[in-house]
């Protein structure tokens, strides 16, 4: 029953968010161009010719805003999403379809390996607090999150790709056609964007652990001569992982946006260029699908992190 109420939940959030942020790219777009997407999707002068007049039939072009978002919205939900203006017609869903997977790698990458190198240095800060190894790791942390995103290719494929020659500057190798040239097309693109979020996850992990450091329990388990670092991983871990939880859900959005720059940067055919030459070009539909995209990620994340939160502490279970 849980469960069931838990998809209820994901399933609500995610349809509310999809027509709100819909309805922003459908305002946008009018507000942002002379004659709105009228300008876009018509050429100029061909209103009245007999293509003019299909388009203007295909896309609801004579009538309100809010009517074509509610057209698209019907169009959607049966998993038809509109055909691209910029591309000669192709339905978005072809467009989309080959390069999600590749962005979504590396959506987990960020995540999965920020947290897993995040959490243990966060522990070993806290450790070793106002010691030189604890100041030496205070000190990356605070590069990690001083430095923007788009700075650190450009030194990783100087060190890596020109001078070691280790790994490509810029290529894509599918996971489907070889295990070990996608580990090493996405090698550098991955360190870059783990490198950007880690600081935020041992800082916070840092930071939480320290209260609890001076909490009774951790007294108590120290006084019958359990080792720091046991106590770390098994006493303190666990409460301190609550507000890094809170900090992943809310940092979810810049994930997505570096994962674009990244992509864009080491030249990989995934959702990132799609997004940026849609904007460019006021590619409507396509605007529209890719939207649906990173609103899709963002609220199944934000849904596992509540879970998970539920799981680690459940007083703070969501309520149904």
């Amino acid at each position: 029953m849980r469960v069931l109420l838990a998809v209820i939940r994901y399933v609500r959030r995610l349809i509310l968010t999809v027509a709100g942020a819909a309805l922003v790219v459908f305002v946008a777009i009018e507000v942002s161009i002379p004659r709105g997407f009228r300008a876009v999707a018509l050429p100029i002068g061909g209103e009245n010719s007999p293509r003019g007049q299909a388009i203007i039939e295909q896309f609801h072009l004579d009538e309100p805003v809010v009517v074509r978002w509610v057209h698209w919205l019907l169009d959607a939900a049966t998993g038809e999403f509109g055909r691209s203006i910029d591309r000669g017609g192709i339905p978005v869903g072809e467009l989309i379809a080959p390069r999600l997977p590749i962005s979504l790698q590396f959506v987990i990458i960020s995540v999965l390996g920020a947290a897993l190198l995040g959490i243990p240095l966060g522990l070993l800060a806290a450790l070793w607090d106002r010691r030189p190894p604890g100041m030496a790791l205070n000190a990356i942390f605070g590069l990690s999150q001083s430095i923007p995103v788009f700075i650190t290719p450009p030194f990783l494929i100087w060190v890596f790709a020109i001078q070691l020659r280790w790994l490509p500057a810029a290529s894509w190798v599918r996971f489907s056609d070889s295990i070990s040239g996608n580990l090493r097309s996405a090698a550098l693109p991955a360190i870059a964007l783990i490198f950007a979020e880690v600081g935020i996850v041992a800082r916070i992990i840092r930071a939480d652990a320290l209260q609890i450091f001076r909490t009774d329990y951790v007294t108590a388990a120290v006084s019958k001569g359990l080792s720091p670092t046991y106590i770390a991983f098994r006493h303190v871990l666990r409460p301190a992982s609550l507000g890094l939880l809170n900090i992943v859900a809310l940092n979810i959005g810049s994930v997505l946006s570096g994962v674009v720059l990244i992509e864009f940067i080491f030249a990989i055919g995934g959702m990132g260029q799609l997004i940026l030459q849609a904007s460019l070009s006021r590619d409507l539909y396509l605007l529209l699908a890719s939207t649906t995209y990173v609103v899709f990620i963002y609220v199944t994340l934000n849904a596992i992190v509540d879970e998970l939160m539920g799981v680690l502490d459940p007083r703070i279970r969501t309520p149904n």
